[in-house]
This record gives C-alpha cells, sequence and structure tokens, in this order.
C-alpha cells in the first residue's frame, strides 16, 4: 500500500541541495519558510539542516540556519579598509560613544577598530593598543596612548609576540574594543591569523567590563581559522543596520546587546 505521507514522496539529496541554494542566495533561511516552500514537516526540515551542518555548508540557528562562510586566505590591509567603509565608520562612531570618562580600553589591531580610534572623543581614556597606527588616528588630546609594543607583523598592521602579550597581562582594563574576521553564536569570535587571535583573547581576559565587539553584519557567519573566545565573552555587538531581526533575537536571547549603527 502506497504511503500518503508527503515526506515520502520527495528525495532527501534533492531536498537538501534546494535547501542549501535557498541560503547561499539569502544568507539565511527560517524552519517555517522551507516547510511551507518544501512541503515537508519542520521535523523533515531539521534533519535536512543537521545533514547540512554537519556537512561544514551551513550553520544551524534558533529556527533556521544561515551560510556556514569558512574565511580561506588572509584579505590584506589594504582590501579591508575599502570594504563596507560606509558601515565601518558608523559603526566607530557608535562604539565609541560607549566609552565613558576614566575607562581603560583594549583595542586590537583592524579596519573597524582604526575607525572607533578616529571617532574616540572623550575626556580622561587610557587605550592600551597594538595598533601602530593608533597614534595617527587618535585625534583628541584627551586620549592617552599606551602601544604594546612586539614585532609589526606588516599584512595586517599589528604588533604582535611576547612583549605585546606581557604588557597586555600588566593591564586591567575597564572596557575592551575588538575586531574580528568572523563571528557567530556556534563558533565564536575568530581571526585569520593564530598569533592575533592570541593577543585577542588575552585583552578579553584581562578585561573586568564590557567586551564591545565591532563587525558589520557580513563577517555573521564566516569562521576563521583561529578562534579567539566564545560568543558568550561578548557583551555587545555594535554592527551595520543590515542584520536581521532574527539575528539580533537570538543574540538577545543569550543576553547579548546588538546595537545597529545608522550608516
Amino acid at each position: 500500500m502506497a504511503s500518503n505521507n508527503k515526506d515520502d514522496m520527495l528525495i532527501p539529496k534533492q531536498r537538501q541541495v534546494f535547501i542549501y541554494s535557498l541560503i547561499q542566495k539569502n544568507g539565511a533561511i527560517r524552519v517555517s519558510e522551507l516547510s511551507e516552500a518544501l512541503k515537508v514537516t519542520e521535523m523533515t526540515v531539521r534533519r535536512d539542516l543537521e545533514i547540512l551542518e554537519r556537512k561544514g555548508l551551513i550553520e544551524r540557528t534558533h529556527g533556521g540556519a544561515i551560510l556556514n562562510n569558512r574565511i580561506g586566505l588572509e584579505p590584506k590591509f589594504a582590501q579591508k579598509s575599502s570594504i563596507f567603509l560606509p558601515e565601518k565608520q558608523a559603526i566607530g562612531k557608535t562604539a565609541a560613544s560607549l566609552i565613558e570618562e576614566g575607562d581603560t580600553i583594549f583595542v586590537n589591531s583592524g579596519t573597524t577598530t582604526i575607525e572607533f580610534l578616529k571617532n574616540l572623543k572623550t575626556n580622561n581614556v587610557n587605550v592600551i593598543t597594538n595598533n601602530p597606527m593608533a597614534p595617527i588616528n587618535i585625534l583628541s588630546e584627551n586620549v592617552h596612548i599606551t602601544m604594546t609594543g612586539g614585532e609589526i607583523r606588516r599584512e595586517s598592521f599589528t604588533l604582535l609576540g611576547e612583549l605585546a602579550i606581557k604588557a597586555i597581562k600588566n593591564v586591567y582594563a575597564t572596557k575592551a574594543v575588538i575586531g574580528v574576521d568572523g563571528f557567530s553564536i556556534k563558533h565564536g569570535i575568530t581571526n585569520s591569523v593564530q598569533n592575533e587571535a592570541w593577543i585577542n583573547r588575552f585583552m578579553i581576559m584581562r578585561t573586568h567590563g564590557m567586551v564591545i565587539l565591532v563587525a558589520d553584519s557580513s563577517k555573521l557567519g564566516k569562521v576563521a581559522a583561529f578562534k579567539i573566545a566564545d560568543i558568550s565573552a561578548v557583551s555587545v555587538i555594535v554592527t551595520d543596520s543590515h542584520i536581521r531581526d532574527s539575528d539580533i533575537e537570538e543574540f538577545s536571547q543569550m543576553g547579548i546587546k546588538i546595537i545597529t549603527a545608522s550608516i
């Protein structure tokens, strides 16, 4: 006797190819939308998503899935500087408004954190950074700058090594402003370079206040080679207004505040 169950009438591989193509096109999708489009149960959709996740193609989220974009070669500093520049400028300005008088802040190297430093004008603020470009980008005389020292990595304009780590270990910061190559709920915050990931991890570990992630929304769901920390280490994510409402809701459920910067 033939089955009347619609799930049995579909070939799982064809379903999964269709699901993956939709996620590639849209960047994300909800289980309910897939269930309606495919005319199958949500349980069937979740099984398909689980298979796609095991293959490393997607990342399941609460109520849906996003594309799992693993970062291969590290983009050069000059390339990153020109990508999503209006978004980075807006993010930097918004993040700077979170800094209070008397704060001691860790700031790592990166194109988005440069925009943060340009907008930092709060009185009596101490910045501890491994960004060698910080002194020429901090315009306010009320901001005191301490460089970590270390060996300069020209590809990303970053100070690295034992000297940098030693300097960070001697500080307890009230806030940290961290730029990354990728962030996601499952894989946390990541960087393409191992030594940079270590520096960023130590900055977060030595911060006893707010950890502010500054990243444009294109980095959501991207996974670089080296993990900095779990996403739970982040207090606030400052990103652009292109982030989806469903993603904001998911981060909020974890206790992470999302602030969207107007471009």
